[in-house]
């Protein structure tokens, strides 16, 4: 059967930074640092980050923020942050600060928003190829794609960015053009269009004989 994919949406504008944004920005750190943001568990893939990045010579702060679980990494290696949940104003003014978003996902996201929110701020991402990760990141373009749970390609991937600060532009400012695939004014008209022609199916009218 015929089939039309239309994409989740993001709004074209999110709310402005809070007065107490502040205080969450203080937590991070006045250095470069790289940020993961989600849930922190298995399925998101951050004990595989977390091998990664233990992996890395000379690198700079990693940030995880989100909510934690009972299968939430509890040994952290040195130089690894863990803030918790914050609201999202503060989070998008935290991909705005970061280096490099991290999406290290070992199942298959049905959409992966973090990467999107990432792409907003101008962050390359590094993302796991599977589910809607795999539609959101362009391998090359806006980011990179590796294999889930892979701690070997996640490392090499994250330094080939950390050694290339013009890739890393070049990939961010081609994240913001992409972005606009998923914005609500690109995606609602797509979502109407698909509602008014299934209408118009089916009212359609029936022609019957004359005589």
């Amino acid at each position: 059967l015929p089939f039309q994919v239309v994409p989740d949406f993001l709004p074209d504008h999110f709310a402005p930074a809070q007065p107490d944004c502040e205080t969450y920005l203080a937590q991070l750190p006045r250095e470069d640092y790289l940020l993961f943001v989600g849930d922190l568990g298995y399925e998101k893939g951050v004990d595989v980050l977390l091998r990664a990045y233990a992996e890395l010579d000379d690198a700079p702060p990693l940030v995880l923020i989100g909510r934690a679980y009972g299968d939430t990494p509890t040994e952290l290696p040195p130089n690894v942050r863990l803030l918790k949940s914050w609201p999202h104003y503060a989070i998008m003014e935290a991909w705005r600060r970061s280096l490099i978003a991290l999406v290290p996902s070992v199942w298959p996201e049905p959409f992966g928003l973090v990467a999107i929110e990432a792409m907003v701020s101008g962050r390359p991402v590094i993302a796991s190829d599977t589910g809607g990760l795999s539609d959101i990141v362009v391998h090359g373009q806006t980011g990179l794609l590796v294999p889930p749970g892979d701690v070997g390609a996640l490392r090499q991937a994250i330094e080939q960015l950390l050694a290339n600060a013009e890739l890393r532009e070049r990939m961010g400012q081609a994240g913001q053009c992409r972005l606009r695939n998923f914005q609500a004014s690109t995606v609602v008209p797509q979502v109407e269009s698909v509602y008014l022609s299934l209408f118009k199916d089916s009212v359609k009218p029936t022609l019957k004989p004359v005589g």
